[in-house]
């Protein structure tokens, strides 16, 4: 779809394109290499600002392990750690949150500057920051101590690669720009369809697009039954192509030692460095293992002595679109905005703020459906606090604890899942939501009086829908729709196949291991694609292809298909290849060339076609495979596998610069997978090669029978330092599915971490 254009090279590619105009810093060189040991090293050991000695062991990765004697010193270990580890990363992260990307990149992109300043995520941050627990403000406080101090020690020549290459002025951080930060990382995904659809110039094809993603939605599966019986899939569904995130719970009575299995891999931009960190935490409130989202002090993913969790992202209605047009003048807030930008004059502008949130069609790059004047009413504009919620997770021991710690938490939406060593499961909405009335489905854009209404009431995760212990013996989440509901959770969810895949695999064992966790994060079948094919194998049984024995060959490689994406299948190679050429065909018979343009790059593709061919003449599809068939032989690709083609690669995010972008690939690999796979791996519709940017990109799997049987690993590496031993040296553990084991107890961390680095405090 369109949007995905949008924010794939609006939100990631002008990371990467803002330093085609740096002049002379395009000739400053990469990096030498440095080994692990000198990266160690680098790390700042004596007269530290701590109130006690503390340690930070290290394994072969340079993932850390803080052990601390206080809490202070643990938060402020870790943003030594977080800077250390992605200074770079933290420092661009912090400029887009802010809408500041045009002070490194120049005046292309003023833009995205105008629409990240309007949405404004640093909104509540002041209003959350008062209102948190002492405790809270003191670890972020703490944590951010720990990033300045470790950019105060570090020499300028030291500083990382990108921030020389950008000519990146220092500044110090505050507590509201880790907020800030945070707000950035819960953008409503919801958008992306908001977008999809107002960018539809023509209506009666936008009404079109809507009606058949109403229809996909009506079917799809849920992660767990409402305990009231709710109602049928009667909600509007509208679903964008970038759903992305797998977790599973596994509960005791279908594991051999009685306690839970924890299975987590989420789905995000591939580029380099990781969006995750994996650290371990060991202080007096606190001791757990997990993933970290670089410049925030929580574990989102992770495992303590007594529980694990992990979760997806809800695609809950966190967001409205509220037309704005007919309110006064008067009403409006008015704020003049300063763009400092590179290379040219600093330029200023004016945002709206309506009592609805920020006017966000008075940026050129936001369409407006026809020249409308629309706000963004966010949950995000709101205080909350996720920050307590997830060091609360992080403390829990039992279900009542966790489901409690959410209480707070309101952005991203999460389905967050449970599991714990006595063999317990659950599943929590944690969320803010207002509860919708039902007229709400038929409305993209409402009214001020709608808005009103729709937003009288906001429910919390003590007040959403759980699941705990259900019969099944395990719960599975993967950006589905959760659960029925007699108000509206949301109506954007991804078609339902890898949930239903996920219950597939889920269901077909009686017991479940890790090693079983493993292959299911692995999972590679389609089951709408292998449905596909099957269904036109039974039209076109009676194909006589002697008089085209190429195309029959090709043929037989996809009636016979197993359905499944492996990097080395040749038949995945044909099915796509016929796909390219056959689904165009198929929609411009049936009548449906617009909407097939829509979605031609999505996840709806497969299901899309199956109901055309419910409609169409048989005799007429026979057809359209010889033609299809025909012109996949007159390409002559035979014996290319799908991993020729589908490629992953070790791309920084500097790799699309102009001129220079080639040296910042650290490697180019044959990948499985595709848009419906439980392996996620987002692509075109195509057959030229291509790199797939987006899917599974981290993996957790923890036995809670077992406090040190925590197993992590990312596509890259931990260290953000470009040529660091450790910046992609995780990826041949990704590709063979080895993971990394992050211990609990005292003799597996001295056995995995065995370089300890003594920290002293200053006199």
């Amino acid at each position: 779809m369109r949007a995905q254009q949008f924010h794939r090279l609006a939100l990631l590619l002008a990371l990467v394109w803002l330093t085609g105009a740096s002049g002379c810093a395009l000739l400053t060189p990469l990096p030498a290499s440095s080994t692990t040991d000198e990266r160690i090293a680098a790390f700042p050991t004596d007269n530290l600002p701590l109130e006690k000695p503390a340690t930070i062991r290290w394994n072969a990765y340079q993932i850390p392990y803080v052990e601390a004697a206080t809490d202070d010193d643990a938060a402020f270990l870790l943003g030594m750690v977080h800077a250390h580890l992605r200074l770079a990363q933290l420092e661009i992260g912090k400029r887009l949150s802010q809408g500041r990307m045009s002070e490194l990149g120049g005046p292309s992109l003023d833009g995205l500057d105008r629409a990240l300043r309007t949405i404004d995520y640093g909104y509540a941050a002041r209003d959350m920051y008062d209102a948190m627990p002492p405790e809270t403000k003191r670890w972020l406080s703490r944590f951010v101590d720990g990033i300045n101090y470790y950019k105060k020690r570090l020499s300028p020549h030291k500083y990382p690669h990108e921030l020389s290459l950008l000519a990146m002025k220092t500044e110090p951080w505050t507590v509201l720009d880790v907020l800030t930060l945070g707000r950035l990382a819960s953008t409503d995904v919801n958008w992306i369809s908001y977008y999809s659809l107002l960018a539809i110039p023509d209506k009666a094809e936008r009404d079109k697009v809507r009606q058949y993603l109403v229809d996909v939605g009506l079917a799809g599966a849920v992660s767990f039954a409402a305990d009231d019986g709710g109602v049928e899939a009667t909600e509007v569904i509208l679903s964008n192509a970038k759903p992305g995130s797998n977790s599973v719970a596994v509960s005791g009575k279908h594991t051999k030692t009685g306690a839970a299995l924890m299975a987590n891999d989420p789905h995000l931009g591939l580029l380099l460095p990781n969006f995750w960190l994996i650290a371990g935490l060991d202080c007096p409130s606190l001791h757990a293992v997990g993933l970290m989202p670089p410049g925030l002090p929580v574990f989102a993913i992770g495992r303590n002595e007594h529980i694990a969790w992990g979760g997806t992202n809800m695609r809950a209605l966190s967001s409205d679109l509220v037309d704005v047009g007919s309110l006064p003048d008067a009403v409006f807030v008015k704020e003049r905005s300063t763009l400092g930008t590179r290379f040219w004059v600093d330029d200023e502008f004016t945002i709206r703020r309506s009592p609805y949130g920020p006017v966000i069609t008075d940026v050129d790059e936001v369409p407006s459906a026809g020249g409308q004047t629309l706000a963004l009413r966010w949950m995000g504009h709101r205080p909350s606090d996720e920050v307590t919620a997830f060091l609360d997770v992080a403390r829990a021991s039992n279900w009542e604890e966790f489901h409690d710690a959410f209480k707070t938490f309101a952005v991203p939406a999460q389905n967050m899942l449970y599991a714990d060593d006595a063999g317990n499961i659950g599943l929590v909405l944690a969320a803010h939501l207002p509860e919708r009335p039902a007229w709400h489905a038929s409305k993209l854009i409402l009214t001020p009086d709608e808005a009103d209404e729709a937003w009288s009431t906001i429910l919390d995760s003590s007040e959403l829908p759980t699941s705990y212990n259900p019969d099944e013996g395990f719960l599975a989440s993967a950006n589905n729709r959760p659960t029925q509901t007699s108000y509206q959770i949301g109506y954007f969810f991804p078609p339902d196949l890898r949930i239903r895949r996920l219950k597939e695999l889920l269901s077909a064992r009686e017991t479940h291991d890790v090693e079983s966790m493993v292959a299911l994060q692995r999972d590679v079948y389609s089951i709408e694609s292998h449905t596909l094919a099957q269904r036109l194998a039974q039209i076109n049984e009676e194909a006589d292809f002697s008089a085209a024995p190429r195309s029959g060959a090709l043929w037989d490689a996809i009636t016979h298909w197993n359905g499944r994406y492996d990097a080395d299948s040749t038949a995945a190679f044909v099915f796509e290849s016929f796909l390219v050429e056959f689904a165009p065909r198929l929609s411009q018979a049936a009548g449906e060339a617009d909407v097939f343009e829509e979605i031609k790059g999505s996840a709806h593709l497969r299901g899309f076609l199956l109901k055309l061919l419910e409609r169409t003449d048989p005799a007429t599809v026979r057809a359209l495979i010889a033609e299809s068939l025909e012109a996949v032989a007159a390409t002559g690709t035979d014996g290319t596998a799908w991993g020729d083609v589908h490629r992953i690669e070790a791309r920084h995010m500097l790799a699309s610069v102009p001129v220079i972008g080639s040296r910042y690939v650290f490697g180019d690999y044959p990948a499985g997978g595709s848009q419906e796979t439980v392996m996620k791996r987002a692509h075109p519709l195509t057959v030229e090669r291509h790199r797939t940017t987006y899917g599974s990109q981290a993996r957790h799997i923890s036995d809670l029978s077992d406090p040190d049987a925590n197993y992590f690993v990312l596509f890259g590496g931990e260290d953000g330092w470009i040529n660091s031993a450790n910046f992609t040296d995780q990826i041949p553990l990704w590709r063979s599915s080895t993971y990394i084991r992050m211990p609990l107890t005292t003799t597996g961390r001295d056995a995995e971490f065995p370089l300890a680095i003594s920290l002293q405090p200053g006199r």
